[in-house]
């Protein structure tokens, strides 16, 4: 985004910054739904549900200086059809298993010993040679169903923008666009050394 001049800002509630960020989330797992549409059967489709499926679960993480969007929506998923609310816990389920983070069910790995010919290349190598997969969700109709959520939560977060900037900024009666405070001119890089020592057992 390119602002043309300097322009007025306004200080905005952390549940206001979370409904925008969502919305603009939501925004980008539609977008690379469409492009998965577009390019089912090529090898680049499993990049655009990659990111449908992240940009989908990123506002149910615990975001940075905002939190969850659980934070205003604590019952999520309480859709009345209960279709709806698995769609939801399934792309979820895909984003923590298989896409965002690696997982021992979403790897396949078969090992080639030695002078073994190789089932995906036909060559054998005098040393230890493996092949690995990730597990995919390339059906355009897995895709399809799980959409639909996708879509009614964006119908939901338009609706709750919109009430909230008029809670936040309707009884000022602005005739000026203006641009809330984020953090967005105190960004800086993370510097600090990363002490997670994690899981390393064999």
């Amino acid at each position: 985004m390119t602002l043309s001049k300097e322009m007025q800002t306004k200080p905005a509630s952390k549940k206001l910054l979370r409904l925008v960020s969502a919305r603009c989330d939501i925004n980008a797992a539609l977008e690379a739904y469409s492009h998965f549409v577009s390019h089912a059967g090529s090898p680049v489709a499993e990049h655009f549900f990659f990111a449908m499926v992240v940009a989908y679960g990123r506002p149910f993480t615990d975001n940075y200086k905002l939190g969850s969007i659980k934070c205003d929506y604590p019952s999520y998923p309480d859709y009345a059809e209960d279709e709806m609310n698995q769609r939801h816990k399934r792309l979820i389920d895909i984003r923590n298993k298989f896409l965002a983070h690696s997982s021992v069910e979403g790897t396949r790995i078969i090992v080639i010993p030695p002078n073994v010919s190789n089932p995906v290349t036909g060559q054998s190598s005098q040393e230890f040679d493996h092949n690995i997969g990730k597990r995919l969700f390339l059906d355009p109709e897995y895709s399809e169903w799980l959409v639909s959520v996708i879509l009614a939560f964006q119908s939901r977060l338009d609706v709750d923008v919109r009430d909230q900037l008029i809670v936040e900024y309707g009884g000022d009666s602005p005739s000026e666009i203006f641009e809330l405070e984020t953090g967005w001119t105190d960004f800086k890089w993370n510097q600090k050394k990363d002490n997670n020592k994690g899981c390393c057992g064999g």
